[in-house]
């Protein structure tokens, strides 16, 4: 079992060629918030992250979507297991910068899923 934010228990059979957990969000901008300024504050802060938090193998901030997507901002990360990915969300730093993003987004969609790349 493993403990999945620390609220959802899931039972997996690992294959041998998962390596990886990929945590994917992506978000759109609050009414008169998403200035470049903005994207880049969220940009720097969460790719930053990296260099703090154990666990993170790669995190990826796009902040300039091409037309005909209905998201304004996407975070690609990728974790080294199901504990990092659990650490990550609830280690001080993270959450700092969570609080921002927060504060300038809206309609938060997420998803975490095994994969073989990195």
């Amino acid at each position: 079992m493993y403990p999945l934010f620390g609220i959802i228990n899931i039972e997996i059979t690992l294959r041998g060629d998962v390596k990886v957990i990929k945590h994917i969000i992506l978000w759109n901008f609050q009414e008169g918030k998403g200035s470049e300024e903005d994207k880049l504050k969220i940009k720097n802060e969460l790719e930053g992250l990296k260099d703090k938090i154990p666990g993170i193998i790669k995190i990826e901030v796009v902040t300039t979507p091409i037309a005909g997507s209905n998201a304004d901002i996407m975070l690609n990360s990728t974790f080294e297991s199901i504990e990092a990915l659990n650490n990550y969300q609830v280690h001080e730093e993270h959450i700092k910068v969570a609080e921002f993003v927060r504060s300038i987004t809206c309609n938060r969609m997420c998803m975490d899923f095994f994969s073989v790349d990195d």
